[in-house]
């Protein structure tokens, strides 16, 4: 066990062996000020392309919505926010001195999703089998016809779906694993019944947030049972899953709730997605 006065005075240290503190050193504070200026000046680049008339980044009509370049580029855009900050702040902190630098940073980022780019190749083959055997548009087409037959169509189906969701998250921690599964059947199937897929998706979430801080294949809870031992040495899983189990019900029910507005007053998604298909 460990003794409490010890563990309030040990406080964190890096891999060298540095401590760690909360506070910024002005050499981090001067990065984040840096950082901000370096975003606002990419912001207004960004809208002196875009909104100069006869931008290419504009769609036939001359508008953005429901598709144009602009949207169709916003991964990049993330990616250049990111890049860009990440550069300025490292180099004011001197952490990035140079190319080399950034590419072993790039490495290191990379190594540590090499488990899940594993993962997605697993899943890219088993929906390219999906596709290859039809089982994915047969189970999609006979679980349809199978809910209209008992008369589950309306907002009842898409709560059954969120607990699903919630149950499997138990077994698969992944969200994007289990949505990669889930969504090969549940999507062609909801979409059968006139359901956005956009929509599934939403339910999608509410099932899989509720009952992620429970699952007992979170490689987290032994990240947060570790700062719950630095307050209480003697805390366990059970008194860790104990504190965490009464926040799935409301979470669950009020998300649910949420969902049952957008369905109920038929508000849309996102730009040219709506509750059902076509409206």
């Amino acid at each position: 066990d460990i003794d409490p006065e010890e563990a309030k005075g040990r406080g964190d240290r890096d891999a060298e062996g540095n401590e760690l503190s909360a506070e910024l050193s002005p050499e981090e504070s001067r990065g984040l000020v840096w950082s901000v200026i370096s975003i606002v000046i990419l912001t207004a680049i960004i809208l002196a392309a875009v909104l100069v008339p006869g931008s290419p980044w504009r769609n036939e009509e001359g508008g953005f919505l429901p598709s144009s370049p602009l949207l169709s580029s916003i991964v990049f855009i993330i990616f250049a926010y990111f890049i860009v900050m990440g550069l300025v702040y490292g180099y004011v902190v001197k952490t990035i001195r140079g190319m080399k630098d950034v590419v072993d940073m790039m490495g290191q980022s990379l190594a540590s999703m090499m488990g899940f780019l594993v993962l997605a190749f697993i899943l890219g083959q088993f929906i390219a089998l999906f596709s290859w055997t039809g089982i994915g548009t047969y189970s999609a087409v006979k679980g349809a016809a199978f809910l209209e037959q008992i008369g589950l169509t309306g907002f009842p189906a898409i709560l059954a779906f969120c607990v699903l969701a919630s149950l499997l998250n138990l077994l698969i921690i992944s969200g994007s694993s289990m949505w990669t599964l889930m969504a090969s059947v549940f999507v062609p199937m909801f979409a059968l019944l006139g359901y956005e897929p956009a929509f599934i998706q939403a339910a999608f979430r509410v099932g899989d947030s509720a009952t992620q801080i429970i699952t007992p294949l979170n490689p987290y809870l032994i990240v947060m049972l570790g700062l719950l031992q630095r307050y209480e040495p003697r805390a366990g899983i059970g008194t860790l899953m104990a504190r965490l189990i009464p926040f799935v019900i409301p979470f669950w029910v009020a998300w649910a709730v949420l969902l049952g507005v957008w369905y109920f007053v038929d508000l849309p998604l996102g730009p040219g997605n709506g509750v059902m298909i076509g409206s």
